[in-house]
């Protein structure tokens, strides 16, 4: 892939993708950055060698591939700013809660453009990127789409944009569950007369082996669970505690509402841009 990147924003998205792309050899001399924050330029230019710019200047137009790696918030002005200088590029993004038709809106065309999701691991390069493409994005520049993301973790594409919502309210919130139930295992097992840090680590490496256990198997993660719990053992006996205050429902209703607040942000935000 030999595309010149633009990052807008130099945060700690676009720092982890551009970690990512130089971690597999990308050349610095492709991607730029534009942000406002000399400081925030200086550290990313010591530490990829990458292009940096404090003003638009002539890069949006020199640029094949734009990422807008900024909060929504900020998006209006933004798009009011470049989108004079944007014709064929690919355009990506990695602000959450703004649907591609508002977009459109405030471009006032149809540009090829790519809505992702993604989540705070892709920072160590185990990320979990959700992906939805407008009609205008071709072939080709979906494979970028999907080269650029996969430097930070996998990519999963989705057909339908409302499917976004679905790939936040599961890989996108979901360290924070994890970590969370996480936090109630090591809490039991110090109460349990464990030491923190004792605890901290062996539920810390028992969600790494987990995790990896179900990545390297061809079985569903539910049969999996199945073999790891003997009969009327231990595990069973946890197991049946979880099963009688209802965790399939109670995870159910979480995505649920993360899916519901999801769509209210992204009307607040849509009002609040066009």
């Amino acid at each position: 892939m030999n595309k010149k990147i633009c990052f807008i924003g130099g945060g700690n998205m676009a720092e982890a993708m551009i970690a990512g792309l130089i971690s597999k050899k990308y050349d610095a001399s492709l991607i730029s950055v534009i942000d406002r924050n000399k400081d925030k330029l200086l550290a990313l230019k010591k530490n990829y060698n990458i292009m940096t710019h404090q003003s638009y200047g002539s890069v949006i137009e020199q640029s094949d591939v734009i990422i807008l790696a900024i909060k929504p918030q900020q998006m209006t002005s933004l798009i009011v700013d470049i989108k004079d200088s944007i014709s064929n590029q690919l355009i990506i993004t990695v602000a959450a809660g703004i649907v591609v038709e508002v977009y459109e809106k405030l471009f006032v065309k149809k540009v090829a453009f790519a809505r992702t999701m993604p989540n705070t691991p892709a920072s160590l390069g185990y990320g979990a990127t959700g992906v939805y493409f407008n009609d205008k994005v071709s072939s080709s520049q979906q494979e970028i789409t999907k080269n650029i993301l996969q430097t930070m973790g996998i990519v999963e594409v989705v057909k339908d944009e409302c499917e976004i919502d679905a790939v936040a309210a599961c890989s996108g919130s979901g360290p924070a569950y994890f970590l969370g139930f996480m936090e109630h295992m090591v809490d039991a097992s110090v109460k349990k007369g464990l030491d923190y840090n004792q605890a901290k680590r062996l539920v810390i490496q028992t969600c790494l082996g987990t995790a990896k256990m179900a990545q390297e198997s061809d079985k569903s993660i539910g049969t999996l669970r199945q073999n790891v719990t003997s009969k009327n053992g231990t595990t069973a006996e946890a197991l049946s505690v979880f099963e009688k205050f209802g965790l399939g429902d109670i995870v159910e209703r979480a995505i649920n509402a993360n899916i519901d607040r999801a769509k209210e942000i992204s009307e607040e935000l849509t009002k609040g841009l066009v």
